[in-house]
């Protein structure tokens, strides 16, 4: 066999290979979408009940996927203080909403591209584009993308729109739209130099640049829909039974009716009504058992409260209960604190193209997480920080309100101490020195 001819096929199947791995990809991503979004999950498990039997129930379609997902994302929960100026927060007033959905997306899914787009309707602004699938082509280094293939968001609310799938390339010096027959329909320089996205990743990267989703909280979502599917389907069986009769020829002819009807069987035929035997409690322990399980992985807990043992706990309890959350949250900063620095690099790119400059430090504080408390510590803790100098009382007012700004909450402190001290009654020279307070009328 010629060398050349042995490499084409070598290529060729190495090719094949990932195309397939990466359709398989594809309908993993949309998978979890759809559990996320609790949306036309039954066609995951209805082929699981091809018996004629199974049809009897509506499939059970619960969600817990979201519920989940949300609960272990939370470093953007607070939101972030970035500290850079003030045409920056201008430009990034939509930031902390869309990266709360970014992280979503990224626990979710294991690895997701965010696009930066300048937009300059109603304001120049950022919007964050978040890229759930996409094909990613590397050059030397195998983690970082040189370009990348992601097909574009099809107008499918519209019943008329018959266009064909198209899909946008992008790499450092261009960008070209083409449709799914490869028929290049615009082709653009890159204004930028840099490629416009930014890849979170669930988890570091072990062998390849994509990290693992959340296989097992789908998995189990998927389990309990199955196990939830044939309790429903045993319990129908259960209450209804199925008619048995014994020592009765075929040919017989048999009346039956409704239940206030006899039904009449030749003699010596006996009759039966068989019901399986649906142990609900042990299939409820079982789908606990998965919650549980598959919550802990992800370091968190459920509880099925039956006889109110599950009752509200201090704020000092629930961080203890939650350490090993806490932890994990604590790791998870360094990770985000170091992809909020790959966005402010483009962000300082794509500002600069516009004629913004935005400067190269970059100030950041990711929020800890918040933990009931009562009213009396609540107190004692903003006096300390006021006592010491480390907030102020307009900081205060903007934890409260944080549609404030510090301008606006200094005014309404000042008009606030005006009135306040307007009410206060006057005091007499001579009971300042005495140290008396005014008598009260």
């Amino acid at each position: 066999m010629p060398e050349n001819y042995a490499s084409e096929i070598i290529k060729k199947s190495i090719t094949d290979q990932k195309l397939l791995n990466a359709k398989s990809r594809r309908k993993m991503v949309w998978k979890y979408l759809d559990y996320y979004a609790g949306d036309n999950t039954i066609q995951y498990i209805k082929s699981r009940f091809a018996s004629k039997s199974f049809q009897e129930v509506p499939p059970s379609c619960f969600n817990f996927t979201k519920k989940f997902i949300d609960r272990i994302s939370r470093i953007y929960t607070q939101g972030a203080i970035r500290n850079v100026n003030k045409d920056y927060d201008a430009l990034t007033y939509k930031k902390n909403f869309k990266i709360k959905h970014i992280e979503k997306m990224t626990r979710l899914i294991g690895t997701i591209a965010t696009q930066i787009v300048y937009n300059e309707h109603p304001l120049p602004h950022f919007n964050y584009v978040p890229i759930y699938y996409f094909d990613a082509f590397f050059g030397d280094d195998p983690y970082t993308p040189e370009s990348i293939v992601y097909p574009l968001t099809m107008n499918v609310s519209d019943n008329s729109n018959t266009d064909k799938m198209e899909y946008i390339y992008w790499d450092s010096d261009s960008y070209y739209i083409y449709d799914e027959d490869g028929n290049v329909k615009s082709e653009s320089p890159n204004p930028y130099g840099v490629l416009p996205f930014v890849f979170t990743h669930r988890e570091n990267q072990l062998t390849e640049f994509f990290a693992p989703g959340a296989y097992d909280i789908i998995s189990a979502n998927e389990s309990c829909n199955i196990l939830l599917t044939e309790m429903n389907l045993g319990l129908r069986f259960h209450l209804f039974g199925q008619y048995s009769i014994s020592g009765l020829f075929a040919e017989d002819k048999i009346s039956r009716a409704g239940s206030d009807e006899i039904m009449v069987v030749p003699e010596g035929a006996d009759v039966q009504i068989l019901s399986p035997k649906a142990n609900v409690k042990d299939g409820l322990d079982l789908l606990r058992s998965m919650l549980d399980l598959t919550a802990q992985n992800n370091h968190l807990y459920v509880t099925f409260d039956e006889h109110g043992a599950d009752r509200p706990s201090s704020g000092i309890a629930l961080k203890i209960k939650d350490l090993e959350r806490y932890e994990d949250w604590q790791d998870d900063v360094e990770a985000w604190r170091l992809y909020e620095q790959d966005f402010y690099e483009i962000e300082k790119v794509i500002a600069g193209a516009n004629g913004v400059k935005l400067p190269d430090s970059f100030g950041l504080d990711f929020v800890d997480p918040q933990y009931p408390q009562t009213i009396p510590d609540q107190i004692s803790l903003n006096e300390f920080r006021l006592a010491h100098n480390l907030i102020t009382e307009a900081d205060l007012m903007q934890e409260e309100n944080k549609d404030l700004t510090e301008a606006e909450a200094e005014s309404i402190l000042n008009k606030n101490r005006e009135i306040n001290n307007a009410a206060k009654p006057k005091q007499s020279p001579f009971a300042t020195l005495l140290g008396k307070a005014p008598e009260s009328k």
